[in-house]
């Protein structure tokens, strides 16, 4: 996580290889959505490369904090569906009753 913190693109690459699945096995399961998993999935790789400074070593393994980030990323991504259906719901309830 040094080298990749550090933008050693080899050492991101390694890391996208071995991390990739997971995280998309992690994000899929919550959203469901294939098209909409492989966004979020990206999404949380590009956080890990963004974020690598901020990986502590003491606080967990680097597996475990890219499946964090994936499952708080894909709970996320449902809850602003979820929520965008819900206004929607809502706009139409109002323009029904006037």
């Amino acid at each position: 996580m040094r080298k990749v913190a550090h933008g050693d693109k080899q050492a991101f690459s390694a890391l996208y290889d071995a991390l990739a699945p997971l995280v998309f096995g992690i994000v899929v399961k919550v959203v469901r959505d294939r098209a909409q998993s492989e966004e979020v999935a990206q999404e949380v790789m590009i956080d890990l490369w963004r974020q690598a400074a901020r990986y502590r070593a003491d606080a967990g393994s680097v597996t475990t904090w890219a499946a964090t980030i994936a499952h708080r990323r894909a709970v996320d991504r449902v809850r602003s569906a979820q929520a965008a259906t819900d206004r929607e719901h809502a706009q139409a309830a109002r323009e029904h009753t006037t």
